[in-house]
């Protein structure tokens, strides 16, 4: 029996396969499987293509897929059903649940995405709540592409003379090869419609705060505190004290530092998970196959899933 966890983003779709005796059987790595970037015919391509890989071309028996984009019940009815012939046994879930479950293995916990986009989960061990997650237009505060905006936004004021520049914008500037107002409104509108591309610029300004650009750590910190806060609501709304920080913004020291200054106010414990998501996948497809001894493995060690046994 060959069991598969699948963290099927907006930027790429990894998979993890394990057999039911705990054995690693392989990985994959394909496009984006978010259907609403990509569409749900390229979105599948890319996730049987990732499972393929991993699972050296078997036909997997129990396969669990959190999703990007799996954001309201019509989507959670659509994507199930799209889904469903990838494996015999196909589980279909919000990425957020397996984030949190490659940690916590279904206890308890509050989980953070700070990536492209945002969210924050909780789970009592019964149901889930979440705030945010609902796309950029509604949500992802405090996200790389919250940030990547803000920033944008201040370069244009900056050029109309109503703010100041300094190292930041012109360290910007260079990278983004934008010398002119025009070449600023330019490179916004070509790349409007790709989220991935906008939300790079905030590794440029964190690029700038380990350098110590004031500014740049300004920014930073104002994603930080905004996300944060979400994540004390939960904290304070649940009592649960354990939250997990995974996605790139948290590889900025900067925005992980007051990140942590914020819930430490609420007395959570944040720290950044070990583990990628689709371990969590691994996680459900054991835990519905009853395949306690790739659960074992997976509480046993923390898992990279780079091949090791």
């Amino acid at each position: 029996m060959i069991l598969v966890g699948v963290d099927a983003g907006s930027t790429k779709t990894k998979a993890a396969a394990y057999d039911c005796d705990g054995n690693y059987v392989g990985e994959g790595i394909a496009g984006p499987g978010n259907p609403h970037d990509v569409g749900f015919t390229q979105a599948k391509r890319n996730v049987v293509e990732a499972i393929n890989k991993a699972t050296k071309g078997a036909f997997p028996d129990y396969v669990a897929i959190g999703f990007a984009g799996m954001d309201t019940a019509e989507d959670e009815i659509t994507f199930r059903e799209y889904f469903k012939d990838v494996g015999i046994h196909v589980i279909t879930v919000h990425d957020s649940v397996i984030a949190l479950f490659s940690e916590t293995f279904g206890e308890e916990g509050i989980v953070v995405i700070s990536g492209t986009g945002s969210v924050v989960v909780a789970y009592d061990g019964k149901s889930f709540r979440r705030v945010g997650g609902r796309g950029w237009l509604l949500s992802d505060e405090g996200s790389a592409y919250w940030v990547a905006v803000n920033v944008l936004r201040w370069m244009q004021r900056v050029f109309d003379g109503i703010a100041e520049g300094d190292r930041l914008f012109d360290f910007l500037r260079e990278r983004l090869k934008v010398n002119t107002h025009d070449d600023l409104v330019k490179w916004a509108y070509e790349n409007q419609c790709r989220k991935d591309k906008v939300a790079s610029i905030t590794a440029i300004v964190s690029e700038a705060a380990d350098l110590g650009v004031v500014r740049a750590k300004e920014f930073l910190i104002e994603g930080a505190e905004v996300l944060a806060s979400r994540a004390a609501f939960l904290v304070e709304k649940t009592g649960i004290r354990t939250v997990v920080l995974k996605g790139s913004m948290f590889r900025s020291k900067v925005y992980l530092d007051k990140f942590r200054e914020v819930l430490a106010r609420v007395g959570a414990n944040a720290f950044p998970g070990e583990n990628p998501p689709e371990v969590g996948g691994l996680y459900l497809a054991a835990r519905a196959s009853g395949c306690n001894k790739v659960i074992d493995k997976l509480k046993g060690k923390s898992l990279a899933c780079k091949g090791q046994p």
